[in-house]
């Protein structure tokens, strides 16, 4: 028998502190919401790495980190279902928008956790 695989949301996600901390505890995020542009590019990011590195493709990685190939390449690795799990949205201001998002990319199935941390003051 197979353990269900454990997933989550996570709000307000900055550049993704609490969803390293759940992928390395063996969570699936489902979704960051994060209404920072340069932070949802960050998401992103973290995103390729972990797709690559399941992949065994990591030299694609380290081939952004080193200069050899931007962002936009990078990016073109990674499925778009998983960039797209990153909203760059205001929560309060864009719910009806965020929920939307989030219910098609569940299938209406739900999540396990939602985990988010306060809005921090610059």
């Amino acid at each position: 028998m197979s353990q269900k695989e454990l997933t989550f949301i996570d709000l307000f996600a900055g550049a993704g502190g609490l969803s390293e901390g759940f992928i390395r505890a063996g969570y699936t995020p489902v979704a960051h919401v994060e209404m920072d542009e340069a932070a949802c590019l960050t998401l992103k990011t973290r995103i390729a790495f972990h797709f690559l590195k399941q992949n065994k493709k990591d030299e694609i990685y380290y081939d952004y980190l080193t200069g050899k190939i931007s962002r936009k390449k990078l990016y073109s690795y990674i499925p778009e279902h998983l960039l797209n799990s990153v909203i760059n949205a205001n929560i309060g201001d864009d719910n009806e928008y965020i929920f939307k998002i989030i219910d098609s990319i569940t299938s209406n199935k739900g999540v396990d956790l939602i985990v988010g941390g306060p809005p921090c003051q610059a």
